[in-house]
């Protein structure tokens, strides 16, 4: 009896950690979504509680659209939002399809690859994201996009 127990052990281990990354992969994607479905609604309190607060926060989508740290992403956002809200682009952000997902974990940060195609035109772009777990809740630290 004691040798099945130790033989099955490693496999409740591994069948629990799987899981646990099927739970944490489910609500890193959610996260992903709120914080585009946040800015598309002009919603600066939900977009802001997608992200960490830290100075060492990355936020690029293109060579010259780019801002180092929370504050900086902050104001850059309000800002932006307060300019351009109900714009054309912001319904485009509505209909957004996310594909080809590589998610690796690995305790309390995770990495993200994604491809997304949004609006009427298929535009598309590689999509990266740090995350990192912060009081049970993932975060992003890091986003960058590649067209």
């Amino acid at each position: 009896m004691k040798k099945i127990i130790v033989l099955l052990m490693p496999l409740f281990f591994a069948t629990a950690l799987s899981a646990q990354n099927t739970n944490d992969e489910t609500e890193i994607k959610t996260v992903i979504e709120n914080e585009t479905l946040a800015f598309a609604n002009a919603d600066l309190t939900a977009w802001s509680d997608c992200f960490v607060h830290a100075p060492y926060v990355r936020w690029s989508v293109s060579p010259n659209m780019y801002f180092n740290g929370w504050d900086s992403l902050y104001d850059g956002a309000k800002s932006f939002l307060e300019k351009n809200s109900g714009k054309k682009d912001a319904d485009a952000l509505h209909k957004i399809n996310r594909s080809d997902w590589i998610i690796h974990i690995n305790g309390n940060m995770a990495s993200v690859k994604f491809v997304q195609v949004w609006g009427d035109d298929s535009k598309s772009s590689q999509q990266f994201r740090v995350m990192e777990k912060i009081n049970g809740k993932w975060k992003i630290s890091m986003l960058v996009a590649v067209q």
